[in-house]
């Protein structure tokens, strides 16, 4: 961890950085290591207050502008429209705190501008990376590489061809269909139906119509939903451990509800290799086609003949901050954005490696994740104990018990915390798990289940009945 720090410190050191992109309690972290690294005190430009711990004022000085968004999609296309184009009071207080504009900018991992307010933005996301996370292209990139996947067909999004694709590729679960990116960035299974009748053919195919293009279809694989990580340095690629990714299924519903990121999960250990090593065949296919550097995920399904990739994300995904939050000295997302900034470091891919895998084997982390359309305030009647103003974080200390989770009452030992509060949809539901009460090995995804009925019966969350996805391995 010392030799990273150390090789970081020369970047921020002395300078002034401003942190964008994302709710205030999302950066503190952030703004933690800019000063651990002797950055001086940065400037926030928050989107929300969010759901969490918040920076104190002798550690940043922030600016909230609140942006409202009916889905988590649209949240990320009006935060980067921001960045865009600045309000008025928000570039003079920029000016105040920055009056040469010198300041470098840590923007969202998905920007791609240059500059912000006249400041230069450090490690932006290059184009020709971005055009790599579509769905209806990256199965081309599979095939280049050799890495084996599901059969697939692309095809205009158009009901026809959308069920004739579905009925010569469904193998008896159901056919998945997942939208372009032709009108921008869309993730989080929010293009994504599950089809298995003509009722969920006929909503899916409205829906992407009226979002997509094109549409790729492939059969519906059963297995745990999972992700491999890697960073791509400029002459190796750091593996890391399979990451469950949590996605839940809504009864009766075409809709999956992608819930976070846990490391508890452990596949056989044949295909946690098998997996690591396509990450490193990955990362260096990218290095030699694109000049990439940085974070990578490997999004999939541990199906029943193996782990079979279903979309690549060219940039910092979620499991790399939980396989580290152990190491909380380590500060990845900086390193992640010195790679692409093309900074000469004498910390290398190995090093990264190492430290990364003994920390996630050893203490494993993370829980799930959602955001709710109703936001705290709205609490369900019958538990005014519970009442938060809108702004507020709520904490509830819970217990898994016969398949379900229940308050952890009368001193008893808790397995997690349950936190509800705010966010730009307008609620943020996170079940965070204690490592020392949750064993390693089986998905934790039955325990989101129940921790999402419980915020609903005590917080009034409305996310409604889901279930998990079922191991085939």
């Amino acid at each position: 961890m010392a030799a990273l720090t150390e090789a970081l410190r020369p970047l921020f050191a002395g300078r002034k950085v401003m942190v964008t992109g994302g709710p205030l309690a999302a950066m503190t972290g952030t703004c933690r290591r800019l000063r651990e690294l002797g950055a001086e005190r940065p400037f926030l430009l928050a989107t929300g207050t969010g759901t969490g711990d918040l920076p104190g004022p002798d550690e940043a000085e922030w600016v909230v502008v609140q942006v409202r968004a009916p889905d988590v999609i649209a949240e990320i296309r009006a935060a980067m429209r921001l960045l865009r184009l600045l309000p008025g009071e928000v570039v003079a207080a920029l000016d105040r705190w920055d009056p040469d504009r010198a300041a470098l900018v840590l923007s969202p991992m998905f920007n791609e501008l240059p500059e912000i307010a006249g400041r230069r933005v450090y490690g932006p996301r290059r184009p020709e990376w971005r055009r790599l996370e579509d769905k209806v292209v990256v199965d081309a990139l599979w095939d280049d590489l050799g890495v084996a996947r599901a059969p697939s067909a692309v095809v205009p999004a158009e009901a026809a061809a959308l069920r004739a694709a579905a009925a010569r590729l469904d193998r008896g679960a159901g056919t998945a269909w997942a939208g372009d990116a032709s009108q921008g960035f869309n993730g989080g299974a929010h293009c994504v139906r599950w089809v298995r009748s003509s009722e969920d053919a006929a909503e899916a195919a409205g829906f992407l119509a009226a979002r997509c293009d094109r549409v790729r279809v492939m059969p519906f694989l059963e297995g745990v939903p999972c992700s491999i990580h890697g960073m791509v340095f400029p002459d190796a690629v750091a593996a890391f451990r399979p990451v469950e990714l949590v996605t839940l299924r809504r009864p009766g519903s075409n809709r999956l509800r992608y819930a976070g990121a846990a490391t508890f999960w452990d596949p056989p250990a044949a295909d946690r290799e098998a997996m690591r090593d396509l990450a490193r065949r990955v990362g260096a296919g990218l290095r030699e086609r694109v000049g990439y550097r940085g974070a990578f995920t490997v999004d999939g399904v541990l199906a029943a003949e193996g782990f079979l990739p279903t979309e690549l994300n060219p940039r910092l995904g979620a499991g790399l901050s939980v396989m580290a939050s152990d190491l909380p000295e380590l500060p990845v997302a900086l390193l992640d954005r010195a790679l692409i900034e093309g900074e000469p470091l004498r910390y290398g891919a190995g090093d990264l490696e190492r430290q990364v895998l003994a920390a996630a084997d050893r203490t494993r982390a993370g829980g799930a994740a959602t955001v709710t359309e109703r936001g705290p305030g709205v609490l369900k009647p019958g538990h005014p104990e519970n009442e938060v103003a809108t702004d507020a974080t709520t904490e509830l200390r819970v217990r898994f018990e016969d398949g379900t989770c229940r308050p952890a009452m009368d001193g008893r030992p808790a397995d997690g915390v349950l936190a509800f509060g705010p966010s730009g949809v307008g609620g943020f539901v996170r079940l965070a798990l204690d490592p020392d009460r949750i064993p390693a090995g089986p998905s934790v995804a039955p325990l989101a289940v129940a921790a999402f009925a419980l915020a609903d019966e005590r917080f009034g969350t409305g996310i409604g009945p889901l279930e998990p996805a079922r191991a085939v391995r």
